[in-house]
């Protein structure tokens, strides 16, 4: 029978769970261009999502993947910054410790 946790390694990093993303992702792309409509066309726009999808980016419902992470990083530094957060070995208390919603 397998084991239902699985066993952290010495020095492997913390994972982050998919709500975890969608907050970080989303706190930074209000800090940068807001929540308005005007805001969720924009980045629909800039990333080629869907005005609906990008809503539930900046509501924190789901992030972005694949190409339209590629492309929000392409165009905002902050978005990249928050990627290099999350990748590093306390990404958790990070993102808890500056998020502001």
């Amino acid at each position: 029978m397998l084991r239902e946790t699985p066993k952290e390694l010495p020095g492997e990093l913390k994972r982050i769970n998919d709500s975890e993303y969608a907050f970080a992702i989303a706190v930074t792309l209000k800090q940068e261009v807001g929540d308005s409509r005007h805001a969720a066309k924009k980045l629909a726009r800039m990333t080629g999502a869907s005005e609906r999808t990008v809503q539930n980016w900046l509501s924190a419902v789901r992030g972005p993947s694949g190409l339209h992470l590629i492309r929000l990083a392409q165009n905002l530094a902050a978005v990249r910054a928050a990627m290099m957060r999350l990748t590093s070995e306390d990404a958790h208390h990070a993102e808890v410790a500056n998020a502001v919603v």
